[in-house]
């Protein structure tokens, strides 16, 4: 149990530039390896001056997986260009979610160290249909079974959804090297991250911390200075102000972001963050609270399930059994 709260520790450290010296850089490695932090890690380090630090195999083992996400990225950034560019010939401009932002947005000659899974475009419904023939043409085919689109050639799946229209301010359009989308404002890029991962995925109830989006949040904090008091006096709904205060504490907690003071106020908050960091850190004695918000979740979501359960209640139960036995790279 200690083993894993001093990997975190250690980790976290590291994404913030400073490795600690008695690490077990195994046990960090593993951790970094399952929460898609490898690449990260290396880059902290690395522009922080401290990868030097590190011993010679680990330091040569961050650089050859980093080399490896760099060269991903390369081909997932020519995957989006291409894309988007067949967009724009149909007078389509869409809206970029997620990783693909960076991914647009960094300089010709560099892409961002963060690892990325697939690419999230977003446009309009009524553009829907278009925007997938035009995709298709490119090659593309339906997965089936699953969200996205993809191809043999390609390293991520391309993944098209309608665009909500909601947001704080509207989407604001970024022309580059001949290419036209939208981004949306940096409190609707934060808030996309925070229910997605507390809400959706029900991270919030279950007490699992997605350490990889949680850095993504810091890194947006960090470059964009987001306004954390503009976006909780946005959220009417209380469970959803508790969820992103409880998200604003471990910000805190792991990466020393600045919040307001205002968040940690609830005892609710703070016993769900509580909750959280002793079952990341102490996964066995912590086993029963995960275990009773897993079983929360659980119930909340087939309460609410009224779509899914139109597919029959055998196909929801396994749907949320799936969801509570894998993971994934949540800790």
């Amino acid at each position: 149990m200690r083993r894993r709260s001093n990997a975190l520790e250690a980790l976290v450290a590291g994404l913030r530039g400073c490795p600690a010296d008695t690490a077990d850089w195994r046990a960090v490695i593993a951790l970094a390896n399952r929460t898609l932090l490898t690449p990260d890690l290396f880059s902290s380090l690395l522009r922080a001056g401290q990868i030097g630090r590190l011993p010679r195999d680990v330091r040569k083992y961050l650089r050859f997986v980093h080399g490896c996400n760099r060269e991903r990225n390369l081909r997932l950034r020519a995957q989006l260009h291409e894309a988007v560019a067949a967009l724009n010939r149909r007078g389509i401009v869409p809206l970029l979610l997620k990783g693909a932002i960076p991914l647009f947005l960094s300089p010709t000659g560099r892409v961002p160290s963060r690892m990325t899974s697939d690419l999230d475009l977003a446009v309009e419904p009524a553009e829907q249909t278009v925007a997938k023939a035009c995709l298709e043409e490119l090659g593309y085919v339906e997965i089936a079974g699953a969200r996205g689109m993809l191809r043999q050639q390609d390293v991520g799946v391309l993944e098209l959804r309608p665009s909500s229209g909601s947001g704080f301010e509207p989407p604001k359009l970024v022309r580059r090297n001949g290419l036209r989308v939208n981004i949306p404002p940096v409190r609707s890029r934060a808030l996309h991250w925070i229910v997605h991962d507390l809400l959706k995925e029900g991270d919030y109830w279950r007490g699992r911390i997605d350490l990889r989006h949680l850095h993504d949040l810091a890194r947006l904090a960090e470059s964009e200075d987001v306004d954390w008091t503009a976006l909780r006096a946005s959220l009417a709904d209380p469970g959803a102000r508790n969820a992103l205060d409880t998200q604003l504490l471990a910000l805190q907690h792991f990466f020393g972001t600045s919040i307001p003071a205002k968040c940690a106020r609830r005892p609710m908050v703070r016993f769900q963050h509580w909750r959280r960091v002793f079952t990341a850190t102490h996964p066995v004695i912590g086993a029963p609270l995960r275990l009773a918000g897993n079983l929360t979740w659980g119930t909340w979501r087939f309460s609410r399930a009224d779509s899914l359960a139109r597919r029959g209640s055998v196909d929801l139960a396994r749907r949320i059994a799936r969801k509570l036995s894998n993971p994934g790279t949540k800790i």
